[in-house]
C-alpha cells in the first residue's frame, strides 16, 4: 500500500508491518490526509493484525498540526484495538519529532516505544 504526493512518500510493508514516511507532510486540514488516514485503516483492518506495527519517520522532514492529528486517531485506533505494539523510529535532527512524538506517547501509554536516532 502507498500514498504519494508531491513531496511525500508513506508505504505500508506488511511483511515487516512497517509505515514509513518520508519527504514534508504539509497538507491541508482533515480533508488532505484523507487517503493517509485511509492507508492507516487498512493497516488496521489486516487479519491477522500484527502484534508490533512499526512507524518509521526518521525521513519525515516537516509534519504539521493536521497531520499529527492524523497520526493521534491512527493511534487512538490502534490502542482500542487491544494487544498491539507500536514502534515509533525517529530522527534526532528533525526537533519537531521530539516534541510532537512525546506529544502522541501520551495516547497510548501502555504499548507505545518511541526510538530516536
Amino acid at each position: 500500500m502507498q500514498v504519494q504526493g508531491d513531496k511525500y512518500t508513506i508505504v505500508y510493508h506488511s511483511e515487516t508491518a512497517t509505515v514509513r514516511c518520508d519527504g514534508m507532510l504539509d497538507l491541508r486540514g482533515k480533508d488532505g490526509y484523507t487517503e493517509i488516514s485511509e492507508l492507516f485503516t487498512k493497516v488496521l483492518d489486516q487479519i491477522p493484525l500484527p502484534k508490533k506495527i512499526i512507524l518509521d519517520i526518521r525521513d519525515l522532514e516537516f509534519l504539521n498540526s493536521s497531520g499529527i492529528t492524523t497520526l493521534g486517531g491512527f493511534i487512538i485506533r490502534l490502542r482500542n484495538k487491544g494487544g498491539i505494539q507500536l514502534l515509533i523510529q525517529c530522527a534526532n535532527k528533525h526537533s519537531w519529532q521530539l516534541r510532537s512524538m512525546k506529544g502522541l506517547q501520551k495516547l497510548m501509554s501502555e504499548g507505545l516505544e518511541l526510538n530516536f536516532e
